[in-house]
């Protein structure tokens, strides 16, 4: 009887032994379930944080986008309307319009390409070689004949632009500004070239090429605008002085590329 006692008090001593290893084990563990609880909440927090960032990221991206559509519709929309009025937006805010001043660029590169390659098609359904020498005598100019035309674009702006930067001597503007309103100006011989790409016979061809030289007369015209935002000058006498020096040398450098028949 007394053993039995003693066994079950025993194991009474050891129950409570264990309840108070296990209650001092849970306080041991109370500190790090809350600091885990913490970091749960902290990354829940900060995941819904990162969530709201990258969609307000996407709010503005999606608003800049908008703005920028918005005001490349709105350049075009004015652009035949009040020329000089754009040509000064340009020169006032440069980097406003680099986007669209980019954006037309590759695209007159891509239609010159386009242009180059369908002309070399051209030349081969009519042509016949009789000799495989001549064949590939041909091949080697028509492959430098769409190279040419590809760095027209390039050859056009960077030199008229280049005319205008070195006669500028006071309020001398940044060489990508004069770049930029010069694209700009191309704006008309872009669109010709556009055009002559759908000239696939006689009647087209003919119909096209007016098209390119009325395009070509309102090109050169915008050209004189850009001049006379570039110089922010007033007076028409002194631009229009401006504008046939600058074009003078333009032309006349084109007119040594002839005498190396290099065609611009």
């Amino acid at each position: 009887m007394d053993e039995n006692n003693e066994n079950t008090q025993n194991a009474d001593a050891n129950e409570n032994l264990n309840t108070e290893e296990t209650k001092n084990e849970a306080k041991e563990n109370i500190p790090e379930v809350k600091e885990n609880v913490k970091n749960e909440n902290n990354k829940d927090q900060s995941k819904t944080q990162n969530n709201e960032q990258s969609k307000n990221t996407k709010e503005v991206k999606n608003s800049n986008l908008k703005k920028e559509a918005d005001a490349a519709k709105n350049f075009f929309a004015n652009f035949f309307k009040t020329p000089y009025t754009e040509m000064k937006k340009i020169v006032e805010s440069p980097k406003s319009f680099m986007k669209i001043a980019i954006v037309v660029f590759i695209v007159w590169v891509v239609v010159e390409l386009i242009g180059g390659i369908i002309s070399v098609f051209r030349t081969f359904s009519y042509s016949s070689y009789s000799t495989l020498d001549m064949f590939v005598r041909n091949s080697i100019k028509d492959f430098f004949s769409v190279i040419w035309n590809v760095l027209n674009p390039t050859i056009i702006v960077a030199l008229l632009s280049f005319i205008i930067y070195l006669l500028m001597k006071n309020n001398k503007k940044n060489y990508l500004t004069i770049v930029y309103t010069i694209i700009t100006a191309k704006i008309p011989v872009i669109l010709a070239s556009i055009v002559s790409l759908l000239g696939i016979n006689s009647a087209l061809k003919n119909i096209t090429g007016s098209f390119s030289s009325i395009c070509s007369v309102v090109s050169t015209v915008l050209v004189y605008f850009a001049i006379k935002a570039l110089y922010n000058e007033d007076d028409d006498n002194k631009v229009t002085k401006t504008f046939l020096i600058t074009m003078s040398i333009y032309y006349g450098i084109l007119l040594i590329f002839k005498f190396f028949n290099l065609y611009i």
